[in-house]
């Protein structure tokens, strides 16, 4: 009653106070990050852990089972997700929701790193990153092709070129690159060979390693000056390679280069991506959690000329110019389709209530005020949702729409009730304030009753509770009964 008779004194201030809620609105609904679905909030942190070739059995065995129990001891864990492949590991750790993301990494990190003591030699050590179940798919995929450049060229170009830049816009998670061959120096040994210098597989690995050292060789300090010492220990070209001996016997020195040859190959290929029937790559553009998703694709997408041109300017060789970066998935695409669909079928909502209010109150003064109080609403919805940290997704537009119905609902009553007393011959002021005093009066009454309803409730649960125990009472009495009976 006291913000009505505030309201009915002061309509300047409500006017003020309503155009602060379009701007406020409107200003956060700019700003509202827009995604598919709500933001995840739980604290959920997963650990990959790889040990190339170890059989799925041995890994969940001796580093999936180790990192569950000592991660496991984190403060506030809730539960935790596991699964082993391949030389692959991957733990989940999910945390109460009091927990602070911060703090959940910060706990796993220092629990997974103090594991790796324990766990077999050769493990590579543990990769602690933010789970997200909401972001597993990616918002887009980066096609980067060139017609001059070899698999090998364009992997090692969009891996430590292009995947780095892109990680520098804010939001954007790449973690890989897929398709291409990801370079290695390959030593190919002939078995026959091997066997008629009765030599094995692993002396020539030995071998490879004593004479391809890094040797952090430092400085020297010689009178006033200090001089930088390089090592030669490594060779500078693969052909060297060829020339490392693996045996010294009578015969002679067995050199790698009699036994095989050293190349500059890559690793065997597990992915192919093709684009339009040739053999391409992608890069997989995720969202940290909470980012915007439309705002990243927008960023990537204005980025991608400035990042190709970057990449064509530091490359003096010039295999670097027909490099094409396009993006060739796009999800944002269907975001913002859902999101459309959702705000057209809200305003086609809006425009039939107001035919409805029109055709049964016959008042083009009351279907105004109707249809003027729905966007405010929504507006001061938005308000809501900007400072509480939620998203425009698919989940909060269908409950505004719902909410629409509520408020529409409201407002024919209370449109409708001032209408009638005004008939009865009061005043603007006298309806609406007799109006909010009735509807305090009907939720008081509401109330009332619903207090009467629960002491009912009340009663009837003594009154149950007293007839079992004289039902126990009855029935203890008649087995005493029948046993001095018997």
């Amino acid at each position: 009653m006291g913000f009505v008779r505030m309201a009915l004194r002061n309509p300047y201030a409500v006017i003020v106070g309503v155009l602060a809620v379009c701007v406020l609105g409107l200003f956060s609904y700019q700003r509202l990050p827009k995604d598919l679905l709500p933001i995840f909030r739980t604290p959920a942190v997963q650990i990959l852990t790889l040990y190339p070739g170890m059989p799925p059995e041995v890994v969940e065995r001796d580093i999936m089972s180790r990192l569950q129990r000592w991660t496991g001891q984190s403060v506030g864990i809730s539960h935790q997700e596991a699964k082993a492949m391949l030389g692959v590991c991957i733990v989940k750790d999910f945390f109460r929701e009091d927990i602070s993301h911060a703090d959940a990494i910060s706990q796993v990190t220092s629990l997974a790193m103090s594991d790796l003591f324990y766990l077999p030699p050769g493990t590579l050590p543990p990769m602690v990153m933010p789970f997200d179940p909401t972001a597993s798919v990616p918002l887009c995929l980066l096609a980067v092709s060139s017609d001059t450049m070899s698999e090998k060229e364009l992997y090692d170009t969009a891996y430590h070129e292009g995947r780095n830049r892109l990680q520098s816009i804010a939001g954007v998670v790449a973690p890989a690159v897929y398709g291409g061959a990801l370079r290695r120096i390959l030593a190919y040994v002939d078995r026959d060979d091997l066997e008629a210098r009765n030599l094995s597989l692993i002396e020539v690995v030995q071998a490879v390693q004593r004479s391809n050292p890094f040797v952090p060789t430092g400085s020297a300090k010689l009178g006033d000056f200090d001089y930088l010492v390089l090592s030669n220990a490594m060779v500078e070209e693969v052909e060297e390679l060829n020339d490392t001996p693996i045996r010294i016997d009578e015969n002679g020195p067995v050199f790698l280069g009699d036994v095989g040859e050293a190349r500059d190959s890559f690793q065997i290929q597990s992915n192919i991506v093709r684009i339009n029937g040739k053999r391409r790559l992608y890069v997989p553009i995720y969202r940290q959690p909470g980012a915007n998703s439309l705002a990243i694709v927008d960023e990537v997408r204005s980025r991608i000329d400035q990042i190709e041109a970057r990449i064509k300017e530091f490359d003096d060789s010039g295999e670097t110019d027909d490099l094409d970066m396009s993006v060739v998935m796009d999800q944002s695409q269907g975001i913002r389709a859902t999101i459309r669909t959702l705000v057209q079928n809200g305003l086609f909502g809006i425009l039939l209530v107001g035919l409805v209010v029109l055709a049964f109150l016959r008042s083009v003064r009351s279907t105004a005020l109707v249809l003027i109080a729905i966007p405010i609403g929504l507006l001061g919805a938005g308000i809501g949702m900007f400072f509480t940290g939620n998203t425009l997704n698919s989940m909060t537009l269908g409950g505004l729409a719902l909410s629409v119905g509520v408020l529409v609902d409201q407002a024919i009553v209370v449109t409708e009730n001032i209408s009638r007393h005004l008939r009865m011959g009061k005043t603007r002021a006298q309806a609406a304030l007799d109006l909010a005093l009735l509807r305090v009066e009907e939720g008081a009454g509401l109330l009332l009753e619903a207090l009467e309803a629960d002491l009912d409730l009340s009663r009837a649960r003594r009154s149950l509770v007293r007839a079992v125990g004289d039902f126990n009472r009855a029935q203890y009495a008649l087995l005493r009964a029948v046993g001095g009976a018997d």
